[in-house]
């Protein structure tokens, strides 16, 4: 890396991400956190608590707040860039200049082993990797990445610039949306757990034969399973990141936006609104709808419909002030119930020495 504080002020202030470049334009040649940062590092700052790690390690530039900023420009040697968002700036700098490069790879960027289907197009930008297999009339984007071992059957689509980490499989009829990311093992369009059972108890498998839709930018952590509907589709609408090892049933609707945080499980044609947030291990029952702006925390446990927007917790799930107040109790339930049960007894003795009434 040979990059100058100038150029990524030129390249986000039009956007209004960065507003300020202070100080030197010196040469960064890495991006580094603050505990581990040294001369020539760039370096993130959003609390002003690791201001002394700043000026002990003496990095070359610092992208910051205005108010951290403000105490960094007496006597120090640092170039200085000021964002409105840190973190958001974390988040668009680094994918400018510090993320992976998927398309630079030590295979052929159609790698011989692959297995591709005589009937699909291959964009002269994308990247397909080894043991990939590309069933019948499957629709790849532009600058699409197929990482090792990505199965992907037939009549599926695969958006452009979206990217396939190795082991995916999105199963046939499914559709991922342009500029997602689908990590390692995920597994796409896997037929939902429905069965019927006979008077013995037998089982019986119901074949769904619906599909799974993921819009645009969305992001699908590791060995995620999303199940296709029954009928219809699984929705998992655009912006949405869902975290490693989560649990999306069948005809699920997941709106904009969306963050569900690893070891959630969403149970079969449930709804969320636009922009909830889903704490680890949330659990949802089926056939229930979450407002948007919602919040899920403390393993929540979703067994009816929320309707208004908030911050609900545990299980079954209430709201957050009510469930704060109930857990205060709960170390205290063993000597609650002692006082409970003498005032009983005594309550009993006095009524028993009560006169008679005539």
């Amino acid at each position: 890396m040979n990059l100058k504080p100038s150029e990524i002020f030129s390249r986000f202030s039009q956007q209004g991400l960065i507003t300020r470049h202070d100080g030197p334009d010196h040469a960064i040649g890495r991006f580094a956190p603050v505990e581990d940062c040294g001369p020539g590092d760039l370096v993130f700052v959003d609390n002003a608590k690791y201001l002394p790690l700043v000026r002990e390690h003496q990095p070359s530039a610092v992208i910051t707040s205005e108010a951290i900023a403000n105490e960094l420009t007496e006597g120090d040697d640092l170039a200085i860039l000021v964002a409105a968002n840190v973190r958001l700036a974390t988040a668009l700098v680094k994918q400018a200049y510090d993320d992976r490069d998927y398309r630079t790879d030590e295979w052929p960027r159609v790698h011989p082993s692959a297995v591709i289907h005589e009937s699909v197009q291959v964009p002269t930008d994308a990247v397909i990797g080894p043991g990939v297999v590309i069933g019948a009339n499957v629709s790849l984007g532009e600058g699409a990445v197929l990482l090792a071992n990505v199965v992907v059957e037939h009549d599926a689509r695969i958006g452009a610039q979206t990217v396939l980490h190795p082991g995916v499989v999105i199963s046939y009829g499914c559709e991922v949306g342009a500029q997602a990311m689908l990590k390692a093992g995920c597994v796409i369009g896997s037929e939902g757990f429905g069965f019927a059972q006979d008077e013995k108890r037998h089982n019986y498998r119901i074949p769904h034969t619906g599909k799974v839709v993921i819009e645009d930018r969305v992001v699908i952590g590791a060995n995620t399973t999303i199940d296709r509907g029954t009928y219809g589709a699984t929705v998992i609408r655009a912006g949405t990141v869902i975290d490693a090892l989560c649990h999306i049933g069948h005809n699920v609707e997941i709106d904009e936006d969306c963050i569900l945080c690893a070891h959630t499980g969403i149970s079969g044609s449930s709804r969320f609104g636009k922009r909830v947030i889903a704490s680890g291990q949330t659990g949802v029952l089926d056939h229930v709808s979450v407002a948007s702006d919602s919040v899920l925390l403390h393993r929540a446990g979703v067994n009816n419909s929320i309707k208004e927007p908030g911050m609900y917790a545990g299980g079954p799930v209430q709201p957050l002030q009510q469930y704060l107040k109930n857990m205060a109790v709960m170390p205290r339930l063993t000597e609650i119930w002692s006082r409970l049960k003498k005032l009983e007894k005594a309550v009993a003795g006095l009524a028993a020495s009560a006169p008679a009434k005539d």
